[in-house]
């Protein structure tokens, strides 16, 4: 068992990845799901909404489909076994070798785990043969579970609870939450048939069953197949019993449980037996008096009975009608369109009846059948938006059901298709699935780190993604198969639209492993080196091999229209200047020109300082201080400072000429 789980390969089942044996434990190694058991999910919530329990429903059912085909059985389906994911997927697990958790398990008498006994199956509790029906059984008891909250079937004991099994018909779900569809009802009743035969045939018939039910609710579903001899009012013999199974247990249990009140039984049983051979020793009798002298009077006694078909699905009396139109009864149906009855559904019959009117054959019996609300044809709202497209269904009388989905031509949240399409006839209020444009597919990006330029761009184009700006870490191109990713500007794992370019930074295989395995912590500045009149195109590799990782910007000097890549660009300025710290990520700018801009910007052409002379200037000022001054201070002084002023105006105005208009102008530059 534990090698046929291994074999199973299914995204709804928990893979086995080795198992054995140690001692006398027997272990199994999975694989590890991030989540919860159903069992606490139904704790937490008490109860499942129906939206969320069914398609968890399918899920499980599916996986027991992938193990049936390979003729594995479960025989332990229960919520312990079952766990969901964080994205509420259903898992599951224990295929057939756990032990049992709690004595709320019944194992054989060689100690393999039988079930537990409140999700068995009423062949299980039996001894019977148990078959792939036995899990969908289980499974029944665990959707009853997820839409109620609670066991269908519960007791003080494991027996009272096997019993039940064997006995008894749970509650409808819907008596217990109103909000639950009663098409779930039918569905229950089916898979938790007593007789497996009458249960689903197989997990995928299941499957179908469930998916026809979220699209429609409120059909017709859990139709019960017929079984051989169902309706066959005979006596068989009974048939020599077989071997006993390794379930005597469960009976030794209940011999247990039921020794103190067997003689009260036993007693029951001998009376009741007497009061029914006397009965049907009585009806003999009388039949043979009324047809030997006839009737006296009251009931024809060719007069059939007429049950009430009335709410019960057209689909589910058929072989009833067949009985009745074997007494000769003919039976006319009559489909009528009906708003407040389901369709298939008899909502009116004639005669009329309460299960004790009689008929005569040839009568015949009208059913009326409800052929649902008239039905309404679905409008085309593709490419309409999301408010237009509600708006006509609704008013319609067509409820929408929203799903998003991505799409790269359809505008966001506008219609991309309906299900069902346009001009398809439904019923009124029944359900179209309108999906919604959820705009471009959304990209995970891939991990291209190590990876050369050429792989990268191999990954990213199975993406549906290209490779963006290529950095060089040293500043020097190379070849895309010797060029290696070191570092991705948009992180792995993040999505992005479609057709997005990721910028990347590349290098040697050496620059790729200095990146990632430094001798020394680099420095967080480096000193910033004089480049001045030298080749601008090795600025940026000398810059990268001291460690600058930041932005480097070459300004080309006014009307220099060469790229600093040339050969003949040199470095005339810089910024910062030699020696200042600069951050490893800062920015370092440079103006660049030719070598005659560089000797022109170290030794530019000198600005005359001596403005050319001219008459007319150097006669005006001249006249005008020279006379004003000497007028005044004549007048004022005595005799005695004369002789003093009389030497340096001799030669004062003899200099004077030639001096006064050098020294002027000399005093505004500075000025």
């Amino acid at each position: 068992e534990a090698r046929a789980a291994a074999s199973l390969d299914h995204p709804n089942i928990v893979r086995v990845l080795d198992y054995g044996q140690d001692g006398d434990i027997r272990y199994i190694i999975q694989e590890y799901v991030d989540g919860r058991t159903l069992k606490d999910l139904i704790e937490a919530h008490g109860s499942l909404d129906y939206h969320l329990a069914t398609p968890l429903a399918i899920q499980i059912s599916l996986a027991l489909e992938h193990a049936h085909q390979r003729e594995v059985i479960h025989r332990d389906i229960k919520p312990q076994n079952i766990l969901i994911t964080k994205d509420m997927v259903a898992k599951v697990t224990d295929f057939g070798i756990a032990r049992a958790a709690n004595a709320n398990s019944i194992t054989l008498t060689g100690g393999m785990v039988m079930g537990s006994v409140h999700y068995f199956s009423p062949e299980q509790a039996r001894g019977g043969q148990i078959t792939s029906r036995s899990d969908l059984y289980s499974l029944g008891i665990v959707f009853y579970e997820m839409l109620t909250g609670r066991l269908p079937f519960d007791g003080e004991s494991s027996v009272a609870v096997a019993i039940k099994h064997l006995q008894e018909m749970p509650l409808p779900p819907t008596t217990i939450k109103s909000s639950i569809p009663a098409a779930l009802d039918q569905i229950l009743n089916r898979a938790l048939a007593k007789n497996p035969d009458v249960r689903y045939a197989s997990a995928r018939e299941f499957v179908n069953e469930l998916d026809a039910f979220m699209v429609e609710p409120n059909g017709v579903y859990g139709v019960m197949p017929r079984v051989q001899g169902q309706y066959d009012n005979v006596t068989t013999a009974i048939g020599v019993q077989k071997q006993q199974s390794n379930f005597s247990k469960i009976r030794d249990i209940e011999r247990t449980y039921n020794r103190r009140r067997s003689s009260r039984y036993r007693d029951t049983v001998i009376v009741i037996g007497i009061v029914a051979i006397a009965i049907v020793l009585l009806s003999v009798i009388a039949f043979w008096l009324i047809q030997s002298f006839g009737s006296t009077g009251g009931d024809d006694p060719q007069d059939i009975v007429l049950p009430n078909f009335v709410t019960k699905p057209y689909d589910d009396i058929r072989m009833d009608l067949l009985e009745l139109e074997q007494l000769g009864i003919r039976v006319e149906p009559v489909y009528e369109d009906n708003a407040s009855v389901l369709p298939g559904v008899i909502f009116r019959q004639f005669p009329a009846s309460d299960g004790t009117v009689r008929i005569k054959s040839n009568d015949t019996l009208m059913l009326y059948i409800s052929r649902g609300p008239d039905p309404v044809t679905v409008p085309d709202v593709v490419g309409e938006t999301r408010i237009l497209a509600e708006q006509i269904l609704v008013n319609d009388e067509i409820v929408p059901s929203f799903r998003p989905e991505p799409n790269d031509t359809v505008e966001k949240d506008r219609v991309i298709r309906t299900v069902p399409e346009g001009g398809t006839s439904i019923n009124k209020n029944g359900t179209v699935i309108v999906y919604l444009s959820a705009g471009p597919q959304r990209i995970r990006v891939p991990n291209i780190v190590r990876r050369s330029v050429a792989e990268a761009e191999q990954l990213l184009a199975a993406q549906k993604l290209t490779v963006g700006d290529i950095r060089y870490i040293s500043g020097q191109p190379l070849p895309d198969t010797q060029a290696f990713i070191i570092r991705q500007e948009v992180a792995a794992d993040s999505e992005v639209d479609i057709n997005t370019a990721i910028p990347v930074l590349v290098g040697t295989a050496q620059d790729l492993n200095n990146y990632f395995n430094p001798t020394a912590a680099p420095p967080q500045s480096i000193s910033m080196p004089n480049f001045v009149a030298t080749m601008a195109q090795n600025a940026q590799a000398s810059l990268g091999a001291a460690g600058f990782a930041g932005r480097i910007t070459f300004v080309p000097l006014q009307g220099v229209t060469i790229p600093y890549s040339d050969t003949g660009a040199v470095i005339v300025a810089q910024d910062p200047l030699p020696n200042a710290q600069v951050t490893r990520n800062g920015t370092i700018t440079f103006r660049y020109g030719t070598a005659q801009d560089y000797q022109n910007f170290l030794n530019p052409t000198p600005i005359p300082t001596e403005p050319p002379p001219t008459a007319a200037p150097t006669a005006a000022p001249t006249a005008a201080p020279t006379a004003a001054p000497t007028a005044a201070p004549t007048a004022a002084p005595t005799a005695a400072p004369t002789a003093a002023p009389t030497a340096a105006p001799t030669a004062a105005p003899t200099a004077a000429p030639t001096e006064a208009p050098t020294a002027a102008p000399t005093a505004d530059t500075g000025g």
